[in-house]
């Protein structure tokens, strides 16, 4: 079972990064279970506790680059796409990012890095 965590500090980004999982999922029949996180203490207290399979790293500037950093230290199995309005594609490749996407978000782009998930 997928276990997806989605990390963001504003409620816009919340409710579309949701809306997209869920359709993708629901067009693959897929039904993961799914947490959203706007503080990275929480998210990170409840990634000790139950580790997602899957994460959204979606935090501004070197907020989002500190909690990537973190997650793959304590879950390097972890599955990530990272979305950031700062060019960090270099951190990303050397975290192993799956995906990471420069702001604005598109749809399409988004749904690019969940077929690379799965």
């Amino acid at each position: 079972m997928y276990r997806i965590a989605v990390l963001t500090n504003r409620e816009t980004q919340e409710t579309f990064y949701i809306e997209q999982l869920s359709q993708f999922c629901f067009k693959r029949g897929v039904f993961p279970n799914m947490h959203c996180y706007r503080e990275q203490e929480t998210f990170f207290e409840a990634t000790r506790k139950n580790a997602p399979t899957n994460a959204v790293i979606a935090l501004p500037g070197v907020d989002g680059l500190n909690a990537v950093e973190h997650l793959r230290a304590l879950l390097p199995e972890t599955r990530i796409i990272w979305c950031s309005e700062l060019d960090f594609s270099l951190h990303a490749f050397r975290l192993r990012v799956d995906y990471f996407l420069l702001e604005p978000i598109t749809e399409e782009a988004f749904q690019q890095g969940l077929r690379v998930w799965f």
